[in-house]
């Protein structure tokens, strides 16, 4: 492959090497060599091509065999490419192919969760326009700060995963950046509870000071976008993480 191939697809979406190698996992050093020499080991060309969201024989139809990273030429590799074809090497997918697993104490779970949702909002409802928008603000404004930070292939991995907490695979690379990724979400969504809680403090004191004049009611208005970030976290995202974490460490074992 043109040496200019991976510098070109990460320039056109406006990535710097430090992003590129956040989003596919390597290290900024494997980017730069990369791009400046054109050679890969076989996992670097799997992480690259999941980065750039295409498929792997589409993005490196172009390379010829002699600028391929031979894994078996010891001699050749750097430390981080020796550890990337160990990693490739010795991984399930490498020789067996990947089996999902169920986790009925996380579906229990769930369903417990689910129940009890309802109820919290029942109990805690105070007006229907604001419960709504306060819902929606703390999940499009979390959604959207994770956006910006790890951009979208990641994000919506991140997100459209999260039904590992029940039905699982036995194998899957880079836990460890959605374990850090899931944290990003659980922080983010905590903080837009407290900002949009907050701004509705100051809004309704200004614009409808007379809310207050109930304690009760005023002080369940303010604190309803944060009471929906715990339930988002507490009782969806922070689980998701905490079964990622199982599933690193069930990994390394």
């Amino acid at each position: 492959m043109h040496n200019n191939k991976i510098s070109e697809l990460r320039n056109q979406r406006g990535w710097s090497q430090e992003k590129l190698a956040e989003i596919s996992g390597l290290s900024e050093r494997t980017i730069q060599r990369v791009e400046k020499q054109g050679r890969f080991s076989p996992s670097t060309k799997l992480a690259l091509a999941n980065a750039f969201d295409l498929d792997a024989k589409e993005l490196y139809a172009e390379q010829l065999d002699a600028n391929d990273l031979e894994c078996n030429d010891s001699n050749s590799l750097a430390p981080s490419d020796s550890i990337q074809c160990a990693k490739a090497s010795n991984s399930p997918e490498s020789n067996t192919a990947i089996t999902y697993r169920y986790d009925w104490a996380g579906a229990l779970g769930l369903l417990v969760l689910g129940l009890c949702i309802p109820a919290i909002i029942l109990l805690t409802g105070t007006n229907g326009k604001w419960e709504l928008a306060s819902f929606a603000l703390v999940i499009v404004l979390t959604i959207t700060l994770t956006l910006m930070n790890y951009g979208f292939k990641a994000t919506h991995k991140l997100f459209d995963k999260t039904s590992w907490i029940v039905r699982y695979p036995s194998y899957v690379e880079d836990l460890d950046i959605m374990i850090r990724q899931g944290r990003y979400v659980i922080r983010t969504a905590y903080g837009v509870g407290a900002m949009v809680s907050f701004v509705a403090a100051i809004t309704l004191s200004v614009h409808q000071p007379d809310v207050f004049s109930s304690l009760s009611y005023g002080a369940a208005l303010v604190i309803k976008p944060l009471i929906y970030a715990l339930l988002f976290v507490e009782f969806w995202f922070r689980p998701y993480v905490n079964k990622i974490k199982k599933m690193l460490a069930a990994q390394q074992n």
